[in-house]
């Protein structure tokens, strides 16, 4: 008997059964007088009269004895702990001893410790099933199911006996403190059971494990040991390949993928629509408001789409991570990838995010390498040479990738001593080639031209940046190297940067990268060489094998790979970052997010005006280019210069009247980036070949007569104080003496010393200071982190010489005082151009002409590569007209008093959001236009107004007035005459009686005509038959065919291909009835007659479709067996003409004959002898001679006679 749970709770405690002073001994247990048992599992607290009952409990392996045996078995005392609802079956042990008495157990009870009582049921075990436990079920295993629009869990697990079995399936989960939670418990006779994820008790995220045991039917108080599951995660789990990765560039794997069917959106079925959950995935790395993301994504969303469950997954999907690389010091980062809460109409799935995954980015260093002046190297690994070599050399070259540097090395300044400068660079990466070049000119006069050679601006990963009013040319690759050059007159100097990705994999001059400076010196095959003149020798080119001349053969694109920056909110940058970025903005992708550029000098992005196609034009002629470049976050900065102009503050090195008398015979073509979007031939990148004298000069020995004083008698000492006065006490080097330290300033002054000592030209005194600017920028970001004991150095490097007080400095560099211009305000500005007027005092009709080129007139319009025009639009924002941001274009210079401007492409024919309907004062445009010689000071603005004649009608009287004419309609912005159809539509006109903003149907609109439709067509049983419907428009729109009705089998084209087979019986005629309808829904029905009649080709021949005659005249021509000919395949051909049996009889059969041979003749045409001597026809001995179609035998043996054939013996006569 049992007592509820509530009714004790009520009751005192001296109500409760307790057995602490019963007396030891042996005990029958009857429930009304009928034999009862103590319970063999667990009896929860508050039963059997007692709070605590005591129950038997038999361990793995026990059972309840046998009929009349015996067995020590342990019983044990349920308890709970208050106030709290753990409860512990077995808190106490009591041993007791059973016997099976047959009908009946006895038991050997002790007093209990404390007020406990021995519980007993009224079912008695029976002897025959209780010497056995139930079998043991098999682990478990968990999955989810679908039903309906619920999902559950499903726990299965398999049984090896075949017993009548009834199991108990319990479920829990794993509670946030680890512990875990008992969910559900049922008694089921199937081997699975089931619990639904309804969002409440079990949700998304939650590790769920399932237990089973069995019982036998019979008796269900004996149950097998419980088995549990493995843990079931139910939800979305981030699988990343590695944890921890370094900058090297490489893709890594991030799988997704979910334990449980992905929901369908509302209304749906997955049986028959696609299902799929839409994943926004998000990144955040450590310190990333100061440093940025430390790793881009694939995409930021993932699709993970409805399908079956196997192996526990139900959706899977594959997106691949790089680490960024940054160029920072910023040591090991850690970087968490999260799902952002999922959105869906399912109250299971909605607000569900799934648990993020962390992966640490290694910092690894880049290196850099260096070329300044003469040139003085610097290799990746800090080794210094000389290199007074002339030719063409591989600086840089990658074993890991197709990436290459080319460099042309010129002599230079020096009419004494062996000394050279590089002139020009190409650099290969993967399908581009970048071409920084004015090798082909004159020292002293040439500006540098840059170009790319590329087959697919979407495939480039380059960038190209200007600072310093086009002296500093810095292109930057996928790979995360760049090749600045710093440009001056007598050529340029070179800092190339290698990625970490490229550790050990570089050959060149620039030396190995692998942190060991003694085997920089190396060979192609990478053996170490001692001797400096033959390491440069190793790497200089023969002629006509460089990027200068000849395009590698494999030059294919590299395939583009988008990273993706996915910030969980938008990131709002330190108010101390003073860096310029070209990192993506939030959840953007690019072809370039796996790299964080960061620079501190001002830069301009003039990748838009190179990235394209090439035209070839002479070196003195000069046009506007499309503009298509983007400022970094500022105001006012340089544009785009075709040729790189350099106003050095010293006057131009000397040049020997040899080296221009051997530059005077180069090629004066030179190609320039003009249009984009066009792809190069192979002749076309070959056709940037020139001729180099260089190339073809001998290697230049060793110069040993270099000594003090100079021919000009410089002395050593007077060339290290004027060259510490020049660089070591130079601005930058005082700024940013804390980040270069001496071991740097030092090296430069020691190359400024060698270059006077070299070209006794006291020009060469600031050669070197470029190389501390790239280098104290290089520091400066590297140690970013550090930023802020450094805020002194970013005005020197914005503003070279702190604008040497002509000037003030900006965020985006200099802004001169006026009169002053150039990057730094040290040159004077003579004359400031004024406009006078523009072309057609300033309005343009974009329906009339070409507004994209606008003529303007005025005075003091100088020939030189700053010249330009400003573009400023105006905005009409709040009643009034505002200023945009300013746009810089190249002017093309006509005389001293016009000049040409290309409007930027973006408003050559765009309404700018003007709703003419409402404001018919209004323009489509207006400009402020201004012109500059130098880049600096600028002209007074004119206005230029752009509209629409179609429908407005502008004026000049004190200021430009517009009025909108009558009968048009203005429709999404744009101005539309009456009767104007719309552009991909005859079906719609401008009826503005009707409606002035919407398309109106036309009116008049007639159905299509058919063209040459014939009455009836002929088609032959088995025909394939093809016949062409011809129709046209009146109106000049496009028809479309559609068959109403026909045989079966019959098919019709959209564009009037009628296609049938024509099995039907002989004699039929057929119908094809179809209709023919124009865009605007007008239809013409039509219908032709196909009469089909019989093949008549004997002699099993096949009927082919005539095509000498018109389709549907259902002629043909019968292609006959083998054997037979005519026109119906009637004639069988005798095969007996001519005789092909030569001397037999010729029987002619089917396409073959047959031969009767004579006597004496075989074979299929009689013509091979029989050999009648085989047989021995001839008497015997006798010899036997075949011939043709016969034989002929010998003469008779002596003493016969015959015809050797067949031989008789002679007869004898004797005479006495």
């Amino acid at each position: 008997t049992t007592f509820s749970s509530s009714w004790l709770q009520q009751s005192a405690l001296q109500d409760f059964i307790c057995d602490h002073s019963l007396t030891a001994g042996w005990y029958q247990f009857q429930i009304f007088d009928k034999p009862a048992s103590m319970p063999t599992q667990c009896v929860e607290v508050n039963h059997c009269g007692t709070q605590a009952p005591v129950w038997l409990s038999l361990g793995e392996g026990e059972s309840l004895p046998g009929p009349l045996e015996v067995r020590q078995l342990m019983a044990c005392a349920a308890w709970q702990f208050f106030p709290s609802s753990s409860k512990d079956c077995c808190m106490f042990r009591i041993p007791v001893t059973v016997r099976n008495c047959g009908d009946f157990y006895v038991y050997l009870l002790q007093p209990t410790q404390g007020c406990m009582g021995y519980c007993i049921s009224d079912t008695l075990p029976s002897t025959s099933l209780i010497s056995n436990k139930p079998p043991t079920p098999s682990v478990p295993v968990i999955i989810s199911e679908v039903t309906g629009s619920a999902i559950y869990l499903k726990c299965s697990f398999d049984s090896s006996s075949n017993s009548s079995l009834g199991y108990i399936v319990a479920w829990s989960r794993l509670s946030p403190e680890g512990r875990k939670e008992e969910l559900k418990q049922e008694t089921t006779i199937q081997t699975s059971a089931f619990i639904e994820l309804d969002g409440f008790n079990l949700r998304l995220g939650d590790k769920v494990y399932c237990s089973s045991s069995s019982f036998f039917l019979d008796s269900p108080d004996v149950r097998s040991s419980s088995v549990e599951s493995e843990e079931f995660f139910a939800g979305i789990k981030l699988r990343p390949e590695v944890s921890s990765v370094v900058e090297d560039g490489r893709l890594y794997e991030l799988v997704v993928e979910s334990t449980v069917p992905v929901p369908c959106s509302e209304g749906s079925s997955s049986s028959t629509e696609q299902c799929t959950l839409s994943l926004q995935l998000s990144t955040s790395s450590q310190d990333e408001g100061l440093l940025g993301a430390d790793l881009s994504l694939s995409s930021c969303v993932v699709d993970l789409s409805h399908g079956p469950c196997r192996s526990g997954v139900c959706s899977r999907a594959l997106i691949h991570f790089t680490p960024i690389t940054d160029f920072v010091k910023d040591g090991n980062r850690t970087t968490q990838i999260s799902v952002k809460p999922v959105a869906s109409h399912s109250f299971l799935w909605n607000g569900y995010s799934p648990e993020p995954v962390q992966v640490v980015v290694k910092d690894v260093p880049s290196a850099y390498c260096y070329a300044f002046t003469d040139p003085h190297i610097i290799t990746f690994d800090g080794r210094y040479y000389e290199n007074y070599q002339i030719g063409t050399f591989i600086l840089y070259k990658s074993s890991l990738w197709p990436f290459e540097v080319h460099v042309r090395q010129w002599e230079c300044g020096s009419v004494m001593h062996a000394a050279s400068c590089v002139c020009g660079f190409m650099a290969r990466d993967g399908g581009d080639v970048i071409a920084f070049d004015m090798c082909n000119g004159e020292m002293g006069e040439t500006r540098p031209h840059l170009s790319v050679k590329n087959r697919d601006l979407t495939k480039s990963g380059i960038r190209i940046t200007e600072s310093y009013q086009g002296r500093k040319v810095t292109m930057t690759f996928s790979s995360g190297a760049f090749v600045r050059a710093d440009v001056s007159d007598w050529g340029m100097s070179l800092t190339l940067r290698a990625p970490s990705s490229d550790w050990s994999h570089t050959e060149g001059l620039c030396g190995t990268y692998d942190g060991q400076s003694d085997n920089d010196f190396h060979s192609e095959g990478g053996a170490k060489m001692e001797h400096l003149q033959a390491f440069i020798s190793e790497w200089r080119l023969p002629p006509g094998n460089s990027l200068f001349d000849t395009v590698p053969s494999d030059m294919s694109p590299l395939n583009p790979r988008k990273y993706c920056t996915c910030q969980v909110e938008p990131r709002i940058l330190s108010p101390r970052a003073w860096y310029q970025q070209t990192a993506s903005s939030d959840s953007t992708c690019s072809n370039d997010g796996n790299l964080h550029f960061l620079s501190v000098i001002p830069t301009l992005d003039v990748t838009a005006e190179y990235i394209g196609s090439v035209e070839l034009l002479k070196e003195n002629e000069r046009q506007p280019l499309p503009t298509g470049h983007t400022q970094d976050g500022g105001s006012h900065i340089q544009p785009h210069k075709r040729n790189f102009p350099f106003r050095a503050s010293r006057d131009r090195a000397s040049t020997s009247a040899h080296q221009q008398q051997r530059r005077g015979r180069r090629q004066t073509h030179r190609y320039i980036s003009n249009s984009q979007h066009q792809s190069l031939s192979q002749s076309d990148l070959e056709g940037f070949a020139y001729f180099f004298p260089e190339d073809h000069e001998p290697a230049v020995q060793p110069d040993s007569s270099l000594m003090w004083p100079t021919p000009s008698g410089l002395t050593k000492q007077q060339a290290q104080a004027q060259c510490q006065k020049a660089v070591a006490n130079s601005s930058i080097a005082l700024g940013c003496r804390r980040l270069l330290g001496e071991t740097i300033v030092s090296r430069a002054v020691a190359m400024c010393v060698t270059d006077l000592q070299l070209k006794d030209e006291l020009s060469w005194l600031n050669a070197t200071l470029p190389l501390l600017e790239n280098e104290c920028e290089r520091r400066l970001v590297e140690e970013r982190k550090r930023e802020e004991e450094h805020q002194d150095v970013l005005s020197i490097l914005k503003c070279p010489n702190l604008c040497n007080g002509n000037g003030q400095c900006s965020d985006w560099g200099c802004v001169c005082f006026p009169g002053f211009g150039s990057y730094d305000c040290s040159v004077l500005s003579d004359q400031i151009p004024e406009i006078t007027e523009l072309e057609n005092e300033g309005l343009c009709d974009v329906r009339q002409g070409d507004c994209s080129t606008i003529h303007v007139n005025g005075q003091g319009f100088k020939d030189s590569y700053e010249l330009k025009c400003e573009f400023v639009k105006e905005k009409f924002v709040d009643g009034e007209w505002v200023l945009d941001e300013p746009q810089f274009v190249l002017a093309t210079f006509l005389d001293v008093t016009a000049l040409k401007c290309q409007l930027p492409l973006e408003d050559s024919r765009v309404s700018a959001g003007v709703d003419l309907e409402t404001v018919t004062s209004r323009p489509l445009a207006r400009w402020q236009i201004k012109v500059s010689n130098d880049g600096y000071s600028y002209s007074n603005a004119k206005i230029l107004t752009l509209y629409d004649g179609a429908c407005q009608i502008c004026t000049l009287n004190t200021e430009v007035l517009c009025t909108l004419k009558e009968k048009t309609c203005n429709i999404n912005s744009l101005c539309y005459s009456e009767g104007e159809s719309h552009p991909s539509s005859p079906c719609l006109t401008c009826l503005p009686d009707s409606s002035r903003h919407t398309w109106s149907i036309a009116e008049k609109n007639e159905p299509p005509l058919l063209q040459s439709l014939p009455f009836s067509l002929q088609s032959f049983q088995g025909e394939n038959f093809i016949y062409q419907l011809q129709a046209r428009d009146p109106d000049g729109s496009s028809v479309l065919f559609m068959l109403a009705s026909g045989p079966e089998g019959a098919s019709l084209s959209p564009a009037g291909l009628l296609m049938w087979k024509a099995t039907a019986e002989v004699t039929d005629i057929h119908t094809f009835q179809f209709t023919v309808s124009d865009d605007c829904n007008a239809e013409t029905r039509a219908s032709i007659k196909v009469t089909v009649h019989s093949c008549e080709c004997l002699n099993g021949a096949s009927c082919v479709t005539n095509v000498n005659l018109p389709a549907g005249s259902g002629e043909y021509v019968c292609v006959c067996l083998d054997g037979f000919k005519g026109k119906r395949c009637e004639v069988d051909i005798d095969d007996c003409k001519p005789n092909p049996c030569r001397l037999g009889r010729c029987i002619d059969l089917p396409n073959s004959f047959s031969c009767i041979c004579p006597p004496g003749m075989t074979g299929r045409t009689c013509r091979e002898d029989i050999n009648e001597c085989v047989s021995q026809p001839c008497f015997p001995g006798v010899g036997c001679n075949n011939t043709l179609g016969s034989f002929i035998c010998g003469l008779c043996p002596q003493g016969y006679s015959g015809d050797g054939k067949n031989c008789k013996r002679k007869s004898t006569t004797s005479s006495f």
